[in-house]
């Protein structure tokens, strides 16, 4: 039994991270929720080395509960919500909102730290249950209550508000992930009330298991369809596409951009825009453009009210739909939410939006056509 749990943490720690360093090959660019889960599932691989180092030299570190376990148990916890929030509200995420997410957690550090310092005696368990018989000391309840908040990161997983123009993914993967979520929560808790060989071996396939879905998910998951027919509209189908497009009533076409009351600015935006791509920068806003532009705010948005469009980002969007036509069509990329993210869009579901309000038609009805 004792060599399956050496080979099972020991193939824990290499699936891990192979796992870790395929997601960061298959990063995207200005997305950063692989990077994030990428380096989530190196923790584990931190984790598993020692134990497997001090198991081939032959010790037998008896799995234990502690009160420092518990809040490396927790901080992996909050660890794992940080890759969905990336994923449903990108580039929300900073450093601020990050320690605020900690702030509890840091509290309960600080906590530990305080007593132990002022002569508190934190003990090591064999299991939860084994602890019952002395509920009268402070430091069962502290570990009592650490374990019970190892469920509360995952309520956040699953109340947590989709925001439609930010949102990167839908309904159905937030609930797959908030059920993988507590499956490994709930196998690692059988492994502080059982404290036997077999939990602890079993607990490991299941681990790796969880960790190896969620990759998969985000590797996959996520993406969206590739084009039918195996291929890519050629260079007169996607003309033939872009000049229905452009007749089309449900699609308004650039008003000239010198037909303005302020055509110097118009002229200018129109130069900018075309010359640097800038349409393509997520990040990219009306104050930042203005800015560019040695104008102001006010007048920007005038300028593009009166080249035809509604406001700043109907005439952000409608670049990109344009840039996603032409990267489609030109084969430069191989599905559609790779170049969705190329041309400047954050969230899958606004590009959707946007291309159903631009052509009246999903990518797959649009090129679908563009074939027959």
């Amino acid at each position: 039994m004792q060599s399956i749990y050496i080979a099972t943490i020991f193939a824990g720690a290499l699936v891990c991270m192979l796992s870790s360093l395929l997601l960061l090959v298959r990063r995207k660019p200005r997305e950063r929720s692989r990077l994030i889960l990428a380096i989530i599932v190196f923790f584990s691989v931190l984790n598993y080395i020692p134990r497997f180092i001090a198991l081939s030299q032959g010790y037998e570190p008896e799995f234990v509960v502690s009160a420092k376990m518990l809040l490396l148990g927790n901080f992996m916890v909050i660890s794992y919500i940080l890759y969905p929030i990336e994923v449903i509200r990108p580039g929300w995420l900073n450093l601020t909102r990050t320690l605020k997410l900690y702030a509890f957690w840091l509290l309960l550090l600080t906590l530990y730290l305080i007593t132990s310092f002022a002569g508190v005696r934190y003990s090591s368990w064999s299991s939860l249950p084994e602890m019952f018989a002395h509920m009268e000391r402070f430091e069962v309840w502290f570990c009592l209550f650490l374990s019970l908040l190892l469920f509360a990161p995952g309520l956040l997983v699953i109340f947590i508000q989709h925001v439609g123009h930010n949102s990167n993914t839908d309904r159905v993967w937030l609930k797959k992930y908030a059920i993988v979520f507590y499956i490994n929560i709930l196998a690692y808790l059988m492994v502080l009330t059982f404290n036997h060989p077999l939990v602890h071996t079993l607990y490991y396939y299941v681990s790796v298991g969880c960790s190896l879905f969620i990759v998969y998910m985000e590797l996959f998951d996520r993406l969206l369809a590739k084009t039918p027919d195996n291929g890519t509209p050629d260079e007169p189908i996607l003309q033939e596409a872009l000049l229905r497009h452009e007749e089309s009533p449900a699609a308004p076409v650039e008003a000239p951009i010198a037909a303005t009351r302020n055509a110097a600015l118009a002229e200018r935006l129109d130069a900018y825009m075309t010359n640097n791509s800038a349409w393509r920068d997520p990040d990219l806003s009306l104050t930042r453009l203005a800015s560019e532009l040695y104008t102001n705010r006010t007048t920007l948005s005038q300028t593009i009210q009166e080249c035809g469009y509604e406001n700043y980002t109907h005439y952000i969007n409608q670049l990109r739909i344009r840039d996603f036509l032409q990267q489609v069509g030109s084969g430069s990329s191989s599905n559609y939410q790779d170049a969705f993210f190329f041309v400047g869009f954050r969230s899958r579901n606004t590009a959707l939006r946007n291309f159903k309000q631009f052509t009246g038609t999903t990518p797959s009805e649009y090129f679908s056509t563009a074939h027959s």
